[in-house]
């Protein structure tokens, strides 16, 4: 639960692609030996901190760094940031056979050593949020909440519906089969490359290794202190 009235002013931050630029520039100055995604956000969140004013009480908080922990694809669907996608609202034409494809996929795909052996979780279909913009080609970095920034008149915004049920569907069985490939993250066939990450944010991105994450930023400060 977020600690303020209910009526306070919040805003849900995020990133984009380049994001990646503002890492590698504050890898460049700071050489951190850790949480180098964290450490760029946590400088711009500070920057923020400083320059809002005492009288707004705000919260600014890193949403990837807790406890406390915060649902951000529930933050993101409540002001209408994004459309959340379910697969219990893909209701339409072939919906029994499609979900039922789309669950026995996944228990076949799902390593009964990471899931478990009871059928039920491993064939669960995960819902996800979509930007109407970035598609799924961003990811939540902060929360901010004025506490004292009271806006009692400010209408709650309606869920987003941009997507049609073709792509929805689309969507939901990419992010539950193929997660790490990325494929759900563009809204369609034709998503706008500059609306997509680079490939080199691919791959950092996806990578989970500390460690190839430190060596790849140290060659890219490298190379901006030679050019």
């Amino acid at each position: 639960r977020i600690e303020a009235p209910d009526d306070a002013v919040a805003f849900a931050i995020l990133s984009v692609p380049q994001y990646l630029d503002v890492v590698v520039e504050h890898f460049a100055r700071e050489r951190p030996k850790e949480g180098f995604v964290d450490g760029a956000t946590d400088a711009i969140l500070q920057q923020l901190r400083n320059a809002l004013p005492s009288a707004l009480d705000a919260e600014i908080v890193n949403t990837d760094d807790g406890p406390p922990y915060y649902h951000v694809q529930t933050i993101g669907a409540v002001c209408a940031e994004d459309e959340h996608i379910e697969a219990k609202d893909l209701q339409g034409e072939g919906f029994a056979e499609w979900q039922e494809d789309l669950e026995d996929r996944l228990e076949e795909s799902r390593d009964p050593k990471m899931w478990g052996t009871q059928s039920e979780l491993r064939r669960k279909i995960f819902g996800v949020n979509v930007h109407p913009v970035w598609g799924g080609w961003y990811a939540y970095r902060g929360l901010l909440i004025l506490r004292k920034g009271i806006q009692a008149s400010l209408p709650k915004p309606e869920p987003l519906r941009f997507l049609p049920l073709e792509d929805r569907r689309r969507i939901i069985a990419e992010y539950n089969l193929r997660h790490e490939l990325c494929i759900w993250r563009d809204m369609s066939d034709t998503h706008p490359a500059e609306c997509r990450y680079s490939p080199e944010e691919f791959f950092f991105f996806t990578e989970t290794s500390p460690a190839k994450r430190r060596r790849y930023l140290e060659l890219r400060a490298s190379h901006m202190s030679e050019t």
